[in-house]
């Protein structure tokens, strides 16, 4: 008998966006991991309508609904018309959801059909809750309402994952004792090679992956940093994903930009090239989607940003850079940091891994 998942999420491919993709990526894996037992069903439940669905997997569309109502009806039909052992699957992002990233309208759906006696759920916890100390802005007074919306769904799964530690706490703290709580790093969304060249055959380019305003900001912060690049014999940065108003060239370096392309077109650029760029809190770092795409493809990433406790390792498993030292180009160094991200990934990152901590959830034996 199978498990019919019930995998609610606020996006779907070919949106391009983290969840969208690590929803897809993830009920593939499940079907793998279990021997086809796990048998998906997608609800695409965000804030937006969507103009398009794709997928391998039967989607139900709610996107711009949000009505608990129909969230409720709509998982209690997909409960009642199997035979199998159903299960809900939550990827919880609160701006996914609601405009101000307190869906109360999720939470009272999810509450009808997963409550007491109900079908059991699952939450993956993409991001717990917004913060701020600046009371003139909305996201100070609604962060409490945000935790209240994510302690209750998790007060109610069968078990909760995390993408950080600091998170996987939090909502400890908020569960019954007897409720799992586990941190599960993100994984790469453009590819987990198996094998890769030698680190010596890669191209003296430097990699730029992500979104506009991440790279606003290393572009500026490069380019008024006088020993940033200097140490390296980086011919060229090539700029990957968005790329409005980009600068043409960082301190006398071109920037090649390629816009957004295929995964597979993101994987060969990241296989070949000497490092990768990123200005990101390193604490933040299993839960950045580059960072694993970084490290899943053995590149060394060179990290801006201020120090903080990370369970990955400084000089280890990723480069911190110091705006007034440079990046140290030694290829044995940037080899070694590579190979170590990439270990690591493969160990507690990778999608394989992911899905062997979802299955355990939902389908204990």
């Amino acid at each position: 008998m199978g498990i019919r998942l019930i995998h609610v999420a606020p996006e779907l491919p070919p949106m391009v966006g983290g969840v969208a993709d690590y929803t897809a990526i993830l009920s593939r894996r499940l079907v793998e991991e279990s021997d086809g037992v796990v048998e998906p069903v997608l609800v695409h439940a965000g804030k937006a309508p969507a103009k398009a669905i794709e997928g391998e997997f039967p989607v139900v569309d709610l996107s711009g609904a949000q009505s608990a109502l129909k969230l409720a009806d709509t998982v209690q039909d997909l409960v009642d018309e199997t035979d199998g052992d159903p299960v809900v699957l939550l990827e919880y992002v609160g701006y996914g959801y609601a405009k101000r990233g307190a869906p109360l309208w999720l939470l009272r759906g999810l509450s009808r059909v997963c409550g007491v006696g109900g079908a059991p759920l699952v939450t993956m916890v993409h991001e717990v809750r917004a913060t701020s100390w600046k009371p003139w802005t909305s996201t100070f007074w609604l962060s409490p309402v945000q935790g209240y919306v994510v302690a209750q769904l998790a007060r109610m799964s069968r078990g909760v994952v995390t993408n950080r530690e600091p998170s996987a706490e939090w909502l400890q703290s908020h569960v019954q004792d007897e409720t799992p709580v586990q941190t599960q790093p993100v994984f790469s969304n453009v590819g987990e090679p198996d094998a890769l060249p030698p680190f010596r055959e890669r191209d003296p380019y430097a990699v730029v992956f992500g979104g506009a305003a991440m790279k606003k900001k290393l572009y500026d912060t490069l380019e008024r940093t006088p020993r940033l690049l200097e140490t390296t014999d980086v011919g060229r940065i090539v700029d990957l994903g968005q790329s409005e108003d980009l600068p043409s060239s960082v301190k006398n370096i071109p920037i090649e930009p390629l816009g957004i392309q295929s995964g597979s077109t993101i994987s060969t650029h990241l296989g070949r090239a000497r490092f990768g760029l990123l200005q990101y809190p390193v604490d933040y770092l299993m839960k950045s989607g580059i960072w694993a795409s970084y490290a899943a493809h053995g590149l060394p990433a060179a990290i801006v940003s201020d120090s903080a406790p990370t369970s990955l390792e400084e000089g280890k498993h990723f480069l911190r850079v110091d705006p007034n030292t440079g990046i140290a180009d030694d290829p044995k160094r940037l080899a070694d940091v590579g190979q170590n991200a990439q270990r690591w990934y493969q160990s507690n990152a990778h999608s394989k891994q992911a899905a062997q901590t979802f299955c355990a959830l939902v389908h204990p034996q």
